[in-house]
């Protein structure tokens, strides 16, 4: 029988390997820590979870809005319990994992592995060692947090995003450097759970490479909670004496305090130590090198997820750990990253797939733009959540769905509509007489389309 051996047991490899597993594969699944990987133990089901946390307490705040009236000075947030509520969370996705691992007979090896030939491993797990042989190979070693030069993570004050899913208490004041997802989510939960958040960013709008009038309107929710935001902003020191901040712009520099820094500047693929060179596979600091087979420059090892440097989301990952395992047994397997939906889970959430507007514009010129805000759509009013809007994009000659955005309720829900219509090439005139359900926050995306196309909403 085939052998395929699988470093990583994050949302790229556990994948691979269920797949490797289902094509008749011998599997050998080699991880450090956990099964789930950065995902499951340090970034999306977690964070998720004190999202959810600071959207209840949000919720009973104004619960009065819907008749329901609750003693202001008796809610609180039992930061122990919402520790406990999101580890039950991840404990149990864990096992899940583990539970597939023994269901498709794949055997996991605890440790960390490196080649020693391109066709041998060598796992390492404190003085116990062990050479793994297999027939091909899939990395799937996944990322890490991006430290600033000029001032590591301590893990006390400068910390990354895995540390502050796990701070002992809730930080009084909180200093977020990064404007780009992770950061937004962030201060999204700990300005509403009650710290003072100040955001600072280095490009001219928060979550740089996003719609613009989408960030915006984050930006302007976002202050209205009290966070503090800068941006065209860039830190030039960090002091741990005083917890001081120092930051500067094109016209000043000034200085802040705060009792914790989230360093949140993006994730770089985690290549080193794993022998590469031994293997003779091409890598750079961008991450591995593959083709559209999730194949090396060794056609036998295979890399995919976070390590080869690309879209650094899981779904992603999914995806190319899925079509690595498949042309690894034999198939004819490619990437399609035609329609990769993006999700922002801040409040309001974003979600956005295909093209943002600028993108559009530069490569079409003359794009249709459909627009429906959620303050005109009743399940959002009846949510009260009636801020944002849906933006659908079109190309001038086919009317084609390039691009959709959404900020508001439910977003990333709503998203997954707008992936099966770029995933499927739609064009907007062909949603003329679809029937959207009534009442529900999906008619704003049917709306938007017909907006596209220059026909009058249903308000």
């Amino acid at each position: 029988m085939e052998t395929i051996a699988i470093i990583g047991g994050g949302p790229a490899g556990y994948v691979a390997a269920i797949a490797a597993a289902g094509q008749g594969k011998r599997v050998t699944l080699i991880e450090q820590k956990e099964l789930g990987g950065t995902c499951l133990n340090e970034g999306c089901m977690p964070t998720k979870s004190l999202l959810e946390s600071a959207d209840t307490l949000d919720k009973v705040r104004h619960a009065d809005r819907f008749g329901v009236v609750l003693p202001a000075d008796q809610v609180e947030v039992d930061w122990n319990a919402v520790q406990s509520y999101k580890n039950g969370i991840v404990n149990k996705l864990v096992q899940g994992i583990g539970y597939l691992m023994k269901k498709n007979k794949i055997r996991v090896l605890r440790g960390q592995a490196s080649f020693i030939t391109d066709r041998k491993l060598q796992v390492i797990q404190g003085d116990k060692q062990e050479a793994v042989e297999a027939d091909r190979f899939i990395i799937a070693a996944g990322s890490e947090p991006v430290a600033l030069p000029f001032a590591p993570f301590d893990g006390e004050w400068i910390i990354h995003s895995g540390q502050a899913m796990s701070l002992p208490a809730v930080p009084a004041s909180l200093l977020i450097i990064g404007g780009g997802v992770i950061g937004c989510e962030f201060a999204s939960i700990y300005s509403r759970l009650g710290s003072r958040v100040t955001v600072v960013e280095m490009a001219d709008q928060l979550l740089p490479g996003e719609d613009a009038d989408t960030a915006a309107i984050l930006q302007r929710e976002l202050e209205k909670a009290g966070v503090k935001i800068y941006t065209s902003t860039a830190v030039k020191r960090l002091s741990p004496e005083g917890k001081l901040a120092v930051f500067e712009t094109e016209s000043r520099v000034f200085e802040g305090t705060a009792d914790r820094v989230l360093v949140a500047i993006g994730r770089k693929p985690r290549t080193d130590g794993l022998g590469l060179e031994n293997a003779g596979v091409r890598y750079t600091k961008q991450g591995i090198e593959v083709n559209a087979h999730m194949q090396t420059s060794v056609p036998h090892i295979y890399a995919c997820g976070d390590v080869i440097g690309g879209i650094q989301l899981a779904h992603v990952a999914f995806h190319e750990g899925t079509v690595a395992a498949l042309h690894a047994a034999g198939a004819d397997a490619k990437v399609n990253y035609r329609a990769v939906p993006r999700c922002i889970y801040t409040s309001p959430e974003i979600a956005g797939v295909g093209l943002t507007e600028k993108q559009a514009r530069e490569r079409y010129g003359d794009i249709r733009v459909g627009e429906f805000p959620f303050a005109a759509n009743g399940k959002a009013l009846i949510l009260d959540e009636p801020v944002g809007r849906v933006k659908v994009l079109t190309d001038p000659q086919y009317h084609e769905i390039v691009g959709i955005s959404i900020v508001g309720p439910k977003a990333t829900e709503l998203i997954g509509q707008g992936a099966v219509l770029l995933h499927t090439e739609m064009t907007a005139d062909l949603m003329e007489h679809f029937i959207a359900a009534h009442p529900t926050l999906s008619e704003a995306v049917h709306e938007a389309i017909l907006g596209a196309i220059g026909h009058a909403v249903h308000v």
